[in-house]
């Protein structure tokens, strides 16, 4: 109450200050005070403009919308109202439901109000329209109304169709409206497009000739389809008229009777798409073989089985180029050949490009190159081609094996051989591959040949060639060429290279064979004796091994190197032509080979050899004795050989035999400079009872060691002839004149050597 005194009291206040002169008014500023205060404390309820220089109640503002939706015609953008009445945005949200509450016909459709007046136009606006045009889309209200799809089909023509709206709704597409007089002038341009048309036609092209949608054209198809028929009901579809159709099945009818097959190119050029399903319907009654490119009837394959069975008889040929339509394709003949060639006609014929010929025609024709054959089996076995060719096969299997004179092995072998040089032969058990006028030729129960002079390619595999196409060509063609058979002497070349080749190669395996048991016979013999050779080689390398272990430093590893490259690598050379020969290399010798040339050698060896001869070739290039001894004992149990045990007795008589033998060389020597290399080494076996094997440019170093086994004039005399040697061997103006004193040395030298008796060789 006290509030409401001092309001009063305020009032009056205000009231005497109206009343009162100018100098007594409240400015404006003060006036917007006391409003603010007022609707601050709730007292007042009034609405800013946006100016602020005006107040509106609430009531006030609804009146106010409703008035400016009158105004403008029953529709009103919420914005342009604000705008208008010149209140926030936000207060015209804040009191719009008031506003739908006070008027039921007005809506709020995305942000627009819009009341029954307008509705009720725009639906006559639309029904004068759709009786100008005759249809009606309601995606196209939408963009002349600017309103949603749904409230136009929904608060405007579907409320008012029948009453403002005359019209008939799409029972496909709600949302598409027809005139009955629309409907009516469009069905009568479909029956006359339809009965005018007499070949199929594309629907599109038809939608595009008539104006008609696609949706109503299948309504109004259903009602017209005496005319023809739809091949689908897709846009891509084709009308065929019922008239087309019976022609088209009458010419049908027509070309099968006459010509018994029906090609489906041609099916295709006059309009049936669907030919298969569509001969199947036409021809339920018939007995009908499908190929590639056609169709063809029972009367065609009873005439080619006629062929058949004549060529068979009378061991010839059929030429299937004059009894199978020309439209045939390869694959074609392929699929009628596969259903005619079984059983024993699949065994008894070949088919080489069109002509299908009997087996024993071409048995003739072997016959005919037999003795060829054989000739060129025997000659692949002389020359080595045979051998070198088992070796890259097993190399390729990684299953090597070698000769030897075991049977049981041998057979194993040709049964690995067999396997690599086998290909399909005969006639009649392949599907022809290809057409006869085409770039790659083909036949049955062949195989496809590479005019190679030395290798016949056969699916994955290689066979050795015996013989070439060339010479299998020159045997046969004059006989093919009496025979009217001209145009086949290249095919037929070409089926029987490969099953002559591979009877050549079992020619050649035979006669290998042969050849193998009667080397065999002489094999132990120069087993044993290789082994023994081996082994001496191998003990006087380990006995130059202990000479050489006397030294130290440099001098060790060139005599090392040396002994490598001389010695060690004649006993290489023995192991690897001893695995040339047990692999029927067509390598005769490795003597001349150099260490990569040997490692490219070993490299093409079976496994068996391969992996144990690689580490004794490399050894050859290494500073290490230890390693190549090693190396051989490996390689040599490869070789089914073994190092004899050291006997040390048997070591002291090579060592004299050495001596001995170093001895009768000098004693019969007439070079100056090899005097001197065979005297040094005797004088070194004497006083280590060592075996040395060095070069003459090893024999300063070696002269230098023996100063401690020999006397001051003996290696006086040794170092001054080495010096004449060298003097003699440098070609300058003094050689002439160190030569002559050489020969006065000559023998005093070899009295040393001769004389020469250590204090450890005797006492040993």
């Amino acid at each position: 109450m006290s509030d409401w005194e001092e309001v009063k009291r305020l009032a009056a206040d205000f009231q005497k200050v109206q009343l009162s002169s100018t100098s007594q008014k409240l400015s404006e500023r003060n006036c917007v005070e006391i409003i603010s205060w007022l609707i601050e404390k709730k007292i007042l309820d009034l609405i800013f403009t946006s100016d602020g220089k005006e107040y509106l109640t609430p009531a006030q503002l609804v009146t106010d919308i409703q008035n400016e939706l009158f105004v403008s015609g029953g529709r009103i953008n919420l914005g342009e109202l604000a705008k208008i009445i010149g209140v926030d945005y936000g207060q015209i949200t804040a009191h719009l439901n008031e506003v739908l509450r006070s008027r039921k016909d007005i809506q709020n459709v995305l942000g627009q109000l819009i009341d029954s007046h307008y509705i009720t136009r725009i639906a006559g606006e639309i029904n004068e329209k759709l009786q100008q045009i005759g249809q009606i889309n309601v995606g196209e209200l939408t963009i002349t109304y600017d309103l949603p799809a749904d409230f136009l089909q929904q608060q405007v023509l579907e409320k008012h169709l029948g009453t403002l709206i005359f019209a008939t709704q799409d029972k496909n597409d709600p949302k598409i409206f027809f005139t009955e007089s629309f409907i009516a002038r469009s069905k009568a341009k479909l029956k006359g497009c339809l009965s005018g048309i007499i070949r199929p036609t594309l629907v599109t092209t038809i939608l595009v000739q008539t104006g008609i949608s696609e949706k109503l054209f299948f309504t109004l198809f259903d009602q017209t389809s005496m005319y023809g028929t739809l091949s689908s009901r897709l846009p891509s579809a084709q009308y065929i008229p019922n008239s087309y159709s019976r022609s088209l099945n009458e010419w049908t009818l027509t070309f099968y009777k006459q010509n018994a097959y029906l090609e489906f190119d041609t099916l295709a050029r006059i309009g049936i798409s669907d030919y298969k399903s569509y001969i199947k319907k036409q021809f339920s009654n018939e007995d009908l073989l499908f190929l590639e490119s056609s169709v063809a009837s029972k009367t065609i394959l009873e005439r080619i089985e006629a062929d058949i069975d004549e060529c068979i008889s009378s061991k010839s040929y059929v030429d299937l180029q004059n009894n199978l339509p020309s439209v045939f394709t390869a694959k074609d003949t392929s699929l009628i050949l596969d259903k005619l060639l079984v059983g024993q006609k699949q065994q008894q014929t070949v088919v080489v490009e069109d002509f299908i010929i009997s087996k024993a025609f071409i048995d003739g024709l072997v016959t005919m190159c037999s003795e060829s054959v054989k000739e060129k089996a025997k000659q692949i076995v002389d020359s080595g081609k045979y051998q070198q060719y088992i070796i890259e096969v097993q190399g390729n299997q990684g299953k090597p094996q070698k000769f030897d004179d075991n049977d049981e092995k041998t057979d194993k072998r040709e049964e690995r051989r067999k396997k690599a040089a086998g290909g399909k032969s005969g006639g009649g058990t392949q599907g022809r591959e290809t057409k006869t006028k085409s770039t790659k030729k083909h036949f049955r129960g062949g195989h496809k040949v590479d005019n190679d002079d030395d290798v016949i390619a056969t699916e994955t595999k290689k066979i050795l060639a015996v013989v070439t196409g060339e010479e299998i060509k020159a045997l046969i063609e004059r006989f093919l060429e009496e025979e009217g058979l001209d145009t086949l002497v290249d095919p037929l070349t070409e089926h029987l290279l490969p099953n002559l080749n591979e009877q050549g190669f079992q020619i050649a395996a035979e006669i290998f064979k042969t050849k193998v048991a009667d080397q065999n016979v002489n094999r132990r013999k120069t087993h044993n004796e290789l082994q023994e050779k081996v082994n001496d080689l191998v003990s006087e390398v380990r006995l130059f091994s202990r000479g050489i272990k006397l030294f130290s430093g440099d001098v060790q590893v060139q005599l090392v190197k040396y002994l490598l490259k001389t010695v060690c690598s004649d006993i290489v050379t023995e192991i690897l032509n001893y695995a040339a020969a047990e692999t029927t290399s067509n390598i005769q010798s490795t003597d001349n080979f150099n260490n990569d040339q040997k490692m490219k050698f070993v490299n093409e060896l079976p496994n068996e050899f391969k992996t144990p001869l690689q580490p004794l070739v490399k050894s050859l290039s290494g500073q290490s004795i230890d390693d190549f001894m090693n190396a051989v004992d490996q390689s040599l149990a490869a070789c089914s050989m073994i190092i004899k045990k050291i006997d040390k007795k048997k070591d002291r008589t090579i060592v004299l035999n050495h001596k001995h033998k170093l001895l009768e060389e000098l004693n019969t020597c007439d070079d100056v400079a090899l005097v001197l290399h065979l005297a040094t080494l005797i004088v070194f076996t004497s006083a280590t009872q060592c075996m040395l094997h060095a070069s003459g440019r090893h024999l300063a170093s070696v002269l230098s060691f023996l100063k401690a086994h020999v006397s001051e004039g003996q290696i006086s005399e040794l170092m001054s002839y080495h010096d004449f040697v060298t003097l003699m061997l440098s070609n300058g103006s003094e050689a002439e004149n160190a030569k002559e004193k050489l020969k006065e040395k000559m023998q005093f030298i070899k009295n040393i050597a001769n004389e020469y008796k250590s204090t450890s060789g005797e006492k040993a």
